[in-house]
């Protein structure tokens, strides 16, 4: 095996590590809030040296920060692409194509983002940059891909000329609330069967105040 050779494994080695100490991270920050987890728990968890661990991220702010950067990264990935949504335009109803958004969430969005979505609602309150990803990212960028969503519809003549950014707010910071008891409900705190009953049902209610 030639140095080429091994310093390939290294490198592949190494981000095994790195994406290991992040995925262990989130699902302890989540569960225990940032504050009650230690460096020494994360790199225990993980199975290395917390000396070890700091070849990789500097210490544990180093850590959340790189949460988020994958938050910011990957979320979108979680609903369906403009492109996509063109596609539904042509074949479904308003209420199908918000019901194949929410639902492609629940079969694309990955755990360690569901992690670190719990952990930004946590933090928003002590952390600047928490604070800064939640508003951005959860609250405007999706707001602004609803509002996207209701124009097209609007311009394909499906729905009636509607105030699309107000409407998208408002579904946005529902969906907000619902998501949170999704995940409740995912760690057996709420009933799942009730909470995807009452996400269609609030679906119902915002394409009925769109209708013509």
């Amino acid at each position: 095996m030639g140095p080429g050779t091994r310093d390939i494994r290294k490198r592949k080695k190494g981000i095994e590590t790195v994406n290991r100490i992040l995925e262990i991270s989130a699902g302890l920050f989540a569960r225990k809030g940032y504050g009650g987890v230690s460096s020494h728990e994360i790199a225990e968890a993980v199975g290395i040296q917390e000396s070890s661990m700091y070849n990789h991220f500097e210490n544990k702010a180093a850590i959340l920060d790189a949460l988020l950067e994958l938050f910011i990264e990957k979320a979108p990935e979680s609903r369906p692409s403009d492109a996509e949504l063109d596609k539904m335009l042509t074949i479904m109803q308003p209420k199908e194509i918000f019901k194949n958004v929410l639902f492609y969430f629940g079969s694309h969005a990955q755990d360690i983002l569901e992690n670190i979505a719990m952990i930004i609602n946590n933090e928003k309150y002590h952390s600047r940059r928490a604070a800064e990803v939640y508003y951005r990212y959860v609250v405007n960028e999706p707001a602004d891909y609803y509002e996207r969503l209701i124009q097209k519809m609007a311009g394909c003549g499906m729905i009636g000329q509607v105030d699309a950014r107000m409407l998208a707010e408002q579904y946005n910071y529902v969906s907000l609330s619902l998501t949170k008891e999704y995940f409740m409900a995912k760690n057996g705190l709420a009933d799942m069967q009730s909470v995807v009953k009452y996400m269609i049902r609030t679906i119902e209610f915002f394409c009925d105040l769109m209708k013509e």
